[in-house]
């Protein structure tokens, strides 16, 4: 017994010792750094622009960003301002749109994306003004009204990693020598993904973070060494993301997440973890930027309403608001009948599905999610019954729910989205992990319906023989008895991402981008003379919403979301750590 005390008491003694150099360097690091101090939020915008993607320069002295005119659909360019209330001072002025700079190790260069008419470019101009010069090409790209982040810097200040585009490819990461204009790959993402985007680089280097994006519009942060290998998962969300940044120290990783009731800012271990909701960001938060005790983002309230127009592109067109709220609304669609409609509105601080009649009167609330974020809404063939996504910690789920109030919902399909109900209402179409499947009405006897990878947006033709859906080649349909897929036609523009798609006796209604306009429109490809035509530009529309729209039955109206209100401003938190 003595020999064991004897043998264990310098192994207490040790403990001990520790334990008080332990709580001396604790108390050393208290009285180094002083008390903490409360962070304060203010905001550094001012005027009509609409401003994004802040960059912090490495002194933590000046904010470099894009921004563009909020009264029209415009260009984005370069701008640069003291912190924390210098004036703007523009860099660039050039035709296309300027998207998300990022400083150089030593303050001296700023890197940009430039977009202009599927044309991506890496530019570089000197942070204090001056010429500018295109590093390299990255690959074709379509016009969108919210590109992601695709340049960030190596500590060395020689080289960049960006997002590359090429044909038969997937976008991916490449490294990009700044004095060469040498590309050379490093990721590449699998099928059924689609694709990578968001690269920032670690303060030491070692590490890259960025996002790979799913078919099913979500996305999760990953993580690479500088060469591109040892990938690793570190959020398992699926929710799009809109920016990430590394803190100071390369311990964490902050980054806008839609996972719960908005787009929020998270912060979550680089060694992987829970990610923990930045409250003092709000809701609408997006791009986030650190610098030496101070943290950037762009913050977008948006406040939506349904909006009723003829259909039409000449100067008869009439508009007027039919559904608004305190919030915003969106997703709404027309019943088989047309007699109701159906949106989803946050006016009671979560999303909830409503409905009222053909005027937008006697609305009803119909659902008590009280948290998941709802997605898209499709009625039964009968009317009684709508089927929506939602989205939540459990990911992205199917629900079906009688369109009368007080049921509630049922769940029958897990990871899956954009869910439609066949013309006999006995089956379900639905996309899940890139590929279009079907299930029984109750989400039974679930079985995949074709062979390609990065398809999505299935419906139902109209006279029930084909299940058309959305491809990265255009627009294809397989018919519903079975065989083999199909091309059915090619938009007339680029191909939105999530093109909302409603077949009727006469063609297809369908969503893309048109770049002389820089703006979404509704186009009707009519299969008597297999061409398409555009019915409808979708001016002011909610592009949270995805450009949803519904065409009555009639084909007379479309409903859409349309922004009432809205301002992108940017935000800065003082003593953030």
């Amino acid at each position: 017994m003595a020999s064991g005390a004897f043998f264990r008491r310098p192994a207490v003694l040790l403990a001990l010792a520790l334990c008080s150099v332990g709580g001396l360097v604790t108390l050393m690091g208290r009285l180094a750094t002083g008390p903490q101090v409360a962070q304060k939020r203010v905001q550094l915008s001012a005027g009509e622009q609409s401003e994004a993607y802040p960059s912090i320069s490495p002194d933590g002295k000046r904010l470099a960003y894009s921004a563009s005119e909020s009264s029209k659909v415009s260009a984005f360019h370069v701008f640069v301002r003291e912190l924390p209330s210098g004036r703007p001072r523009q860099l660039t002025k050039a035709e296309g749109s300027d998207i998300a700079p990022v400083w150089s190790p030593d303050g001296g260069t700023l890197a940009f994306l430039r977009v202009l008419e599927g044309k991506r470019e890496c530019i570089a101009i000197p942070a204090d003004g001056g010429d500018e010069r295109s590093v390299a090409e990255l690959g074709p790209g379509a016009d969108s009204a919210q590109p992601m982040p695709e340049i960030s810097w190596n500590p060395d200040g020689k080289s960049l990693v960006v997002v590359q585009n090429a044909e038969k490819q997937l976008p991916g990461l490449a490294t990009l020598a700044l004095d060469s204009g040498k590309l050379q790959r490093i990721t590449n993402p699998a099928e059924g993904s689609a694709g990578d985007s968001t690269p920032a680089v670690s303060p030491s280097g070692a590490s890259i973070a960025f996002v790979r994006h799913t078919q099913n519009e979500g996305a999760d942060i990953f993580l690479c060494d500088a060469t591109g290998a040892g990938v690793r998962r570190l959020t398992f969300d699926d929710r799009a993301i809109r920016g990430i940044a590394w803190t100071r120290d390369g311990q964490d990783l902050l980054y806008s997440g839609n996972r719960v009731g908005g787009w929020r800012l998270w912060r979550v271990p680089a060694y992987g973890g829970s990610p923990r909701d930045l409250v003092i960001s709000g809701q609408q938060a997006y791009y986030p930027a650190i610098g030496r005790n101070r943290l950037a983002y762009t913050d977008s309230p948006t406040v939506s309403a349904i909006w009723r127009a003829t259909l039409g592109t000449g100067d008869t067109v009439e508009e007027r608001p039919l559904i608004r709220s305190t919030g915003r609304e969106v997703n709404a669609v027309w019943s088989p009948d047309g007699t109701k409609i159906a949106d989803v509105s946050d006016q009671s601080g979560a999303d909830e599905i409503f409905v009222s009649d053909a005027e937008g009167r006697n609305r009803v609330q119909i659902t008590q999610l009280k948290g998941p974020r709802a997605g898209r809404l499709r009625w039964s063939p009968d009317g009684k019954t709508l089927i929506f996504d939602a989205s939540s910690d459990h990911g992205q789920e199917v629900f079906t729910v009688p369109s009368s109030p007080g049921n509630k919902p049922a769940r029958v399909l897990l990871n899956a989205g954009n869910a439609s109900f066949s013309h006999d209402g006995k089956w379900i179409y639905f996309q899940s992990r890139g590929q279009i499947w079907k299930a029984t009405a109750t989400g039974g006897n679930p079985q995949a319906i074709s062979e390609q990878r990065g398809a999505g947006q299935p419906v139902e033709s109209a006279d029930g023989k084909y299940i058309y859906f959305r491809s990265r080649r255009g627009i294809w349909r397989i018919p519903t008895a079975g065989g083999n897929e199909e091309e059915a036609f090619v938009p007339e523009h680029d191909s939105w991402g999530a093109t909302t798609m409603q077949p009727t006796k006469k063609g297809v209604y369908y969503t893309e981008f048109e770049r002389s306009t820089r703006g979404m429109v509704v186009s009707f490809y009519d299969f008597s003379t297999k061409k398409s035509s555009v019915v409808f530009r979708l001016r002011n529309a909610d592009w949270g919403n995805g450009g949803n729209y519904s065409v009555s039955p009639d084909g007379k109206s479309i409903l859409y979301a349309r922004v009432d209100r809205s301002q992108t401003n940017l935000m800065l938190v003082e003593n953030f750590r």
